[in-house]
């Protein structure tokens, strides 16, 4: 009786939460129905607990499906936004298939791929510039030629483009780089609409700090548009963002960054070694 006794399997723990419970915390395929794990054993590494927790899983079992639930909520959520980040950027891609090999002839000027491109690009915006200035044209005449100039861009590059730079030469790495491109697009897209919709959400939230701060900022910026000329403020303004791509992408940019916070560093070291 007693080696039949000592021979006999060890009971099973059984946790069985009830269907809303299961229904509330997505429960994982292991834990919808009943749970069952040998005594004594530990959990087996794919679990949602580990193996280490293995024997404190079975006591804990609504904490544990309520974390493994959590993270499977976070890790859909997260290929819910990569999806829609590949549509959209897929979706781009269709439409600006036209202007791939100009597209990625911009870039390569944008991101300083040899040493002569940033006065080139300081040159023919000087060009244009200037002619602005000697034709002095009207506001509604210049919005005009700036339309028609995309308008004719638009239809014109899409059919010149592959005549002038050869479509037969289309490569994956050209592919691979305007699919970079486009993804780039899109996120920059995508920041921009989040930065006005929190601009709306500190309207809704904090009224009087919003209106505090677009009156003081639209008054800075009508103050330096009064005491600047307006084409030139606008070359600068044009000349520093056809600029920004190549300074990030050579350092430039996070290096005096560096040196500012250094001097900054520096003067405040001074002054509490002189308030001492």
């Amino acid at each position: 009786m007693r080696r039949a006794a000592v021979g006999r399997a060890a009971p099973e723990l059984e946790f069985n939460p009830p269907n809303e419970e299961r229904a509330s915390r997505g429960l994982s395929g292991r834990l919808a129905g009943v749970y069952k794990r040998p005594a004594g054993r530990p959990l087996a590494p794919g679990s949602p607990c580990g193996s280490r927790r293995g024997a404190r899983c079975v006591r804990e079992g609504p904490a544990c499906a309520r974390s493994g639930g959590t993270s499977g909520t976070m890790a859909e959520g997260d290929n819910r936004s990569t999806n829609l980040l590949a549509a959209e950027t897929a979706s781009l891609e269709e439409q600006l298939q036209g202007w791939g090999e100009v597209m990625l002839m911009a870039d390569k000027v944008l991101r300083w791929e040899r040493a002569w491109f940033p006065p080139a690009i300081m040159g023919v915006v000087s060009l244009l510039f200037l002619t602005i200035y000697y034709l002095d044209p009207s506001v509604l005449s210049g919005v005009s030629c700036f339309v028609m100039f995309l308008c004719l861009a638009d239809y014109l590059v899409p059919i010149l483009a592959p005549r002038i730079f050869g479509s037969n030469k289309w490569t994956t790495e050209q592919q691979q780089r305007f699919h970079e491109i486009c993804s780039n697009l899109v996120k920059t897209r995508r920041r921009a609409v989040g930065w006005w919709k929190r601009l709306f959400t500190l309207k809704e939230e904090k009224p009087k700090m919003y209106f505090m701060t677009m009156i003081v900022s639209l008054a800075a910026v009508a103050w330096v548009g009064q005491q600047v000329h307006n084409l030139l403020l606008t070359y600068l303004i044009v000349t520093f963002l056809l600029l920004l791509p190549g300074l990030n992408q050579h350092g430039i940019i996070l290096k005096y960054i560096g040196m500012a916070k250094r001097e900054i560093n520096k003067l405040l070291k001074q002054k509490e070694k002189k308030n001492e």
